[in-house]
């Protein structure tokens, strides 16, 4: 009776650990296959047709700047949704952690329509624009603090947390154990940080003058566009650790190890 027990024990406890695991994956076009053919497509756009892509893609209404609206705000619909699970609201550090990233969401894809300016076209008033960089009802033209500062943060996480730790953690896959181990971005998530991080650096080192050749033009909207996909990804992947625990029976945050 003991072994069969244990034989029961041991299968559900391997059913637990592929839920687990199965929980952390997108499919393959998705966070692979699509963010290298817009990488692609973005950069041949650019050297076969530079006024197709000045018109249409860049620009405060462009397509690549409407992603930078359209990808954060499916971001808060996810935060909405993690934040209806009732495992999520009985931890408090993770209730917190996701209302910042709905926070977060909601700020950049206001912030890049300028909370509707972009589209509805109304006028910037004079004492907003005194303050304002580019005359824009927004807030990240006012001061670093509330622009670049947020952002090299949160480049800051993606490069350490998108890129390094997954690398690490296939290495050593102790490394996604412990009670913080929800938080941490799947590896699903590495191919937008580096598509991102490089399309940057890129532009950073021709900027010394390394190399003439353009990757992309105005690479940071590109390296946004892959910012903003990689929360989506993480988002899409959180919801989905919390769903794999609730079936598994366990809390939202493992309380050791598991």
């Amino acid at each position: 009776m003991s072994h069969s027990s244990d034989f029961r024990a041991s299968g559900a406890e391997a059913q637990t650990t592929l839920r687990l695991q199965h929980a952390d994956r997108l499919p393959a076009w998705l966070y692979l296959w699509m963010p290298l053919a817009v990488a692609v497509a973005l950069s041949l756009a650019w050297h076969a047709a530079p006024v197709f892509y000045s018109t249409y893609l860049v620009g405060e209404v462009g397509i690549l700047e409407g992603t930078h609206v359209v990808i954060p705000l499916i971001s808060a619909i996810y935060c909405l949704r993690i934040l209806i699970l009732w495992e999520v609201r009985r931890d408090r550090l993770v209730l917190l952690w996701i209302f910042v990233g709905l926070l977060g969401s909601v700020y950049m894809a206001g912030e890049e329509a300028s909370w509707g300016q972009h589209y509805a076209g109304w006028l910037t008033p004079e004492t907003w624009q005194a303050i304002n960089d580019q005359g824009e009802t927004n807030l990240h033209n006012i001061s670093s603090w509330l622009d670049q500062k947020p952002r090299t943060l949160l480049e800051i996480g993606v490069i350490v947390g998108g890129i390094l730790i997954p690398l690490a953690a296939l290495a050593r896959p102790a490394l996604r154990d412990g009670r913080f181990s929800i938080f941490l971005p799947p590896l699903v998530c590495l191919p937008v940080a580096v598509i991102g991080e490089v399309a940057r650096f890129w532009e950073r080192l021709q900027a010394h003058g390394l190399w003439e050749f353009t990757l992309f033009y105005r690479a940071s909207e590109v390296q946004e566009l892959y910012l903003s996909l990689f929360i989506l990804f993480y988002l899409m992947v959180f919801r989905s650790r919390v769903l794999a625990r609730r079936v598994a029976g366990l809390p939202a945050r493992p309380l050791a190890g598991r």
